[in-house]
């Protein structure tokens, strides 16, 4: 314990605490460790003759970086510091400053309680950096997403270049009125089904709503839910219909709509068993402008689903409250991480307006909320430096290294948003995050 103590003083001394020392007992009192001062001498022969004519007691020592932690009167810690680093034997002189865990901030969503998942995944550490920003846009290509929700309202995408309601394509787009997004369905003329398109984006299955909630659902606002990137935007792709049933076509036009509109990451929820140059050619388009790709493995325990196995996509399978995978979840070469994904709780358009659900369907948006958080702390990363955070700050849950199950782990986002340097001094003090080495 004292290793941990006095390293985790010494980072706090050195970065934190220059200058600190001639301020009054009473304004610090609360944030050192009274009777004790922290020493570092030049030499050992500068050791011996600094105890000597400072007559001081020696708590303990660190003799690798000739550190002493030395015994005052109460009180006396700030004067006894200015007066030792007069001392030409001494290196540094500091007060043994306290440290605390940098647990994130508990947010004030009713819901937060139920919310499993984001704890798991440490999203409070990474809140303490970023919880998004309005510049960073989740395509949620999907069943749509219930526009009026209280949750979602505020971080929905606004297409800024379109007059409601005109009847007119303003901003030159192709769609006309794609205030929220845009629908890509398909419609039976009574011989075969033909293609369509409109602005109808409103959630008639509950499946969009939910994903929208799990990646983006606002944070800290007294209401529901908190979701992973609460402080982004949320544009609404809608490709699948009531029953949840949606062609590959719709799908590709859905993810090439998101990033001609400025999509930063597409989120996929959805799959079929079948590959299809069409999809492939859809990621590809994403990945070439920029936009990463986040497609659930599947949930019927068997392959991997398909946009999730198209090369540039993050596939994503499911892990329980013990980080373990459920049977369900599809397993396979092309799995990259694994997310929470077991009794989810997040928006809905009916009942009470929040609803459990399970599937990889809402392990993939608490990936693609990260990625999110990651893009909004470093708007500069290409969608594979993003993919790269992931999986390697990813939390290994199974076998040593990647495995079909959880691919490289369980997504950790404390450990993806938040820098090392500040994380250090806390593991010093004593507080570790799931994936720091074992001790």
């Amino acid at each position: 314990m004292w290793k941990r103590v006095t390293l985790c003083a010494i980072i706090l001394s050195a970065l934190l605490l220059d200058g600190q020392a001639g301020e009054s007992q009473g304004a610090v009192e609360s944030s050192y460790r009274p009777g004790a001062v922290l020493v570092q001498y030049r030499s050992r022969l500068d050791r011996e003759s600094l105890l000597s004519a400072w007559d001081a007691r020696v708590e303990a020592e660190i003799a690798p970086l000739r550190v002493l932690s030395l015994r005052v009167p109460a009180g006396r810690e700030a004067a006894t510091v200015v007066a030792l680093r007069r001392d030409p034997r001494v290196a540094f002189a500091g007060l043994d400053y306290v440290a605390s865990a940098a647990d994130g901030f508990t947010p004030n969503d009713p819901g937060w309680t139920q919310q499993w998942g984001p704890q798991q995944i440490g999203a409070p550490l990474a809140w303490s950096v970023t919880v998004g920003n309005t510049a960073t846009v989740i395509a949620v290509v999907d069943s749509g997403v219930t526009l009026s929700h209280p949750d979602l309202v505020d971080r929905l995408w606004v297409n800024a270049g379109e007059i409601p309601a005109n009847g007119l394509d303003d901003d030159g787009n192709g769609q006309a009125d794609d205030v929220w997004g845009w629908h890509f369905y398909h419609w039976w003329d009574g011989q075969a089904y033909a293609p369509g398109e409109n602005n109808l984006v409103i959630d008639d299955l509950g499946h969009g709503t939910h994903v929208a909630g799990i990646a983006g659902a606002t944070v800290n606002n007294g209401v529901g839910i908190a979701g992973i990137a609460g402080g982004c935007r949320l544009m609404a792709v809608k490709v699948l219909d009531q029953y949840g049933v949606g062609w590959y076509s719709d799908i590709a036009a859905g993810i090439v709509y998101a990033v001609d509109n400025g999509a930063r990451i597409v989120n996929l929820s959805l799959g079929g068993s079948s590959p299809s140059e069409a999809l492939q050619a859809s990621v590809d388009y994403a990945h070439a402008r920029g936009v990463l790709v986040v497609a659930a493995a599947g949930n019927d325990g068997g392959a991997v689903l398909y946009p999730a196995a198209c090369q540039h996509a993050l596939a994503v399978a499911a892990t329980d409250r013990d980080d373990q995978h459920p049977s369900f979840s599809n397993h396979g070469p092309e799995v990259d991480v694994a997310a929470p994904g077991v009794d989810i709780y997040s928006t809905w358009p009916w009942r009470d307006g929040y609803f459990t659900k399970s599937g990889t369907s809402m392990a993939a948006p608490h990936v693609a909320g990260l990625a999110a958080l990651i893009w909004s702390q470093h708007p500069d990363y290409t969608p594979d430096q993003v993919q790269q955070c992931i999986t390697q700050t990813a939390l290994d849950v199974g076998p040593p290294g990647w495995d079909e199950y959880a691919g490289w782990g369980r997504i950790d986002a404390g450990r993806a948003v938040v820098p090392h340097r500040v994380l250090l001094p806390l593991v010093c003090h004593g507080y570790y995050p799931s994936w720091w080495p074992a001790q």
